[in-house]
């Protein structure tokens, strides 16, 4: 069973369509043939994950998004996705991209992470960087926009 659940901590400026970040992220498993998975998607702000990035990983910078694997070895996947809304705006203005591509790009990103995969080495990266073109692709809904 994938259990995924949606927790805007961000606040009421952004309108979160939770059905479909659910939608995405099963087709995501299923396509990576993961069938038992619980995962919590936590929207927040970058002074949130600049802390969890201190305290985690003892590294001083804002991030966009940060994936934390709960479950023991050979376990079914359990974690928790930290997404930074600050970060995927100023990502947004950035990258020229909408909104809601870089919210479906972090968010895939992060997904991918609980699911074992690297970005450390150019080429992880650039594995990591296609499969997130893939499932970004998959629909062309709005999961995420500002109010």
């Amino acid at each position: 069973m994938i259990d995924i659940t949606v927790i805007n901590d961000y606040g009421d400026t952004i309108s979160v369509n939770e059905l479909l970040i659910k939608k995405n992220l099963e087709n995501l498993f299923q396509d990576q043939q993961v069938s038992d998975a619980k995962v919590s998607i936590i929207l927040s702000n970058k002074f949130l994950l600049n802390q969890l990035k201190k305290n985690y990983f003892k590294v001083n910078q804002f991030t966009d998004v940060i994936a934390f694997n709960l479950e023991d070895e050979n376990d079914p996947i359990d974690g928790e996705v930290y997404i930074s809304i600050d970060d995927v705006l100023d990502n947004a203005k950035k990258y020229e991209q909408s909104f809601n591509l870089e919210f479906k790009r972090v968010l895939v990103h992060g997904t991918l992470h609980l699911l074992g995969f690297e970005d450390n080495t150019k080429e992880n990266k650039s594995i990591m960087t296609q499969l997130e073109n893939k499932y970004i692709a998959l629909d062309d809904e709005n999961i995420i926009s500002i109010i």
